[in-house]
């Protein structure tokens, strides 16, 4: 790398806070299942015993590119890829790391603000930044000013595109048409394609992924841990081009070497999970919806905080009511600001929009904001909502 990575501000942020909030919405993923709820929601999908299945495994090195049964179904869920197309990596945080390294892009174009990483890992590789911003109205509804970022890539050129979708702070899911321009706008400039797609399994009103980017040519990376409350197992991939996977490899022997092989059982078992009775996963699909119709309703009947849920994935942004006009008006901060200290008094962790500030991005939006987590239980969710319009905050 051509330059120390700067301090990862959201990281640090959650890791200070993650254990003492009584509401942690500050998380980007499902509230956390222990290994025993894990196994007892996939159990009905088998004809053996899952537990005793763990219990014979080999804590031995993997193969270096993943189990092949994994490799298998995550080629399943990007139409026209093979196994040969598929690296299991630890986490989706490794695959783009790895894969960033390999194409070591020139200029980058990406949807801002954006996950920290998505940005200064290029940057540390000597690359120039095209974000490609969200906007959010004065109600707090993030836009997605498609013709503005179509022309921002044919005239700059970016050689890398990662396309950070559903998006992750805003919760955006762009229209088919919208996503077939921002290709076809790639592909017209000799742009490669990053299919960023960790919310891809809740990007539909049905418990089963969403529509990939992957295609010949481009790069997809992934994971289901973050839709599934999984993240300790840490099971992520890249699907791509068989040569470059295997140059990312290499590399990775010197990083993590090879997936713990449980994690990668359990992985296999979730997969094959999606494609039977889904019993496990289901469950978390509809609490993510029950969650999206409570906060819809919450944010119709009560006047201090504006925002939306999220279309795609775990998170969306909240503002408080009158602040982004106040701005845009010039007249200041509204009074009815509410501050990350005065959320945390009342056991509310929100993650501060200005901890994406790193990622190219200089809307006022980011002085003014939270990111706002769907993944607590309903109940907790409930709870949290009401705590966020007490009027003593």
């Amino acid at each position: 790398m051509k330059a120390p990575l700067s301090e990862f501000l959201m990281e640090d942020l959650l890791e200070e806070h993650r254990f003492s909030a009584r509401f942690n919405a500050g998380e980007s993923g499902h509230r956390a299942q222990s290994l025993g709820s894990l196994l007892t929601g996939l159990q009905p999908d088998f004809n053996f015993n899952l537990q005793d299945a763990l219990s014979e495994v080999m804590l031995s090195d993997a193969p270096n590119m993943g189990q092949e049964q994994l490799r298998s179904l995550v080629a399943q869920l990007h139409p026209g890829a093979s196994p040969e197309n598929v690296l299991i990596t630890t986490g989706t945080s490794e695959a783009l790391l790895l894969l960033l390294r390999q194409l070591r892009p020139r200029k980058l174009a990406l949807i801002a603000p954006a996950f920290q990483l998505l940005s200064e890992i290029p940057c540390s590789l000597g690359a120039e930044i095209l974000p490609l911003p969200v906007r959010w109205n004065a109600l707090g509804h993030p836009e997605a000013p498609i013709d503005a970022w179509v022309n921002a890539i044919q005239a700059n050129k970016p050689d890398v595109f990662i396309f950070n979708h559903p998006h992750n702070p805003s919760g955006l899911l762009l229209s088919q048409q919208h996503i077939e321009m921002l290709l076809a706008a790639s592909a017209s400039v000799n742009c490669v394609v990053i299919g960023d797609e960790h919310y891809r399994f809740l990007s539909r009103p049905v418990p089963e992924p969403g529509p990939t980017l992957y295609a010949r040519g481009r790069f997809v990376t992934g994971s289901f841990i973050k839709c599934a409350g999984t993240p300790g197992l840490r099971i992520g991939w890249c699907v791509g081009d068989a040569q470059v996977l295997q140059a990312m490899q290499s590399e990775k022997n010197y990083l993590t070497h090879t997936v713990n092989p449980i994690s990668q059982l359990i992985a296999t078992w979730f997969l094959q999970s999606l494609q039977r009775s889904n019993g496990f996963f289901s469950v978390l699909h509809s609490e993510w919806l029950e969650n999206k119709r409570t906060f819809a309703q919450w944010k119709s009947k009560q006047d201090l905080w504006n925002g939306f849920e999220p279309a795609g994935g775990l998170v969306s942004c909240v503002f408080p009511r009158g602040s982004l006009q106040a701005a845009e008006a010039g007249s200041g901060l509204h009074p009815s600001v509410t501050s990350f200290a005065a959320l945390r008094e009342r056991g509310v962790f929100l993650l501060p929009l200005s901890t994406f500030e790193q990622t190219f991005y200089s809307d006022v939006a980011l002085s003014l904001g939270f990111r706002l987590g769907f993944g607590l239980s309903t109940a907790q969710f409930k709870q949290m909502l009401s705590v966020m319009v007490r009027s003593d905050l």
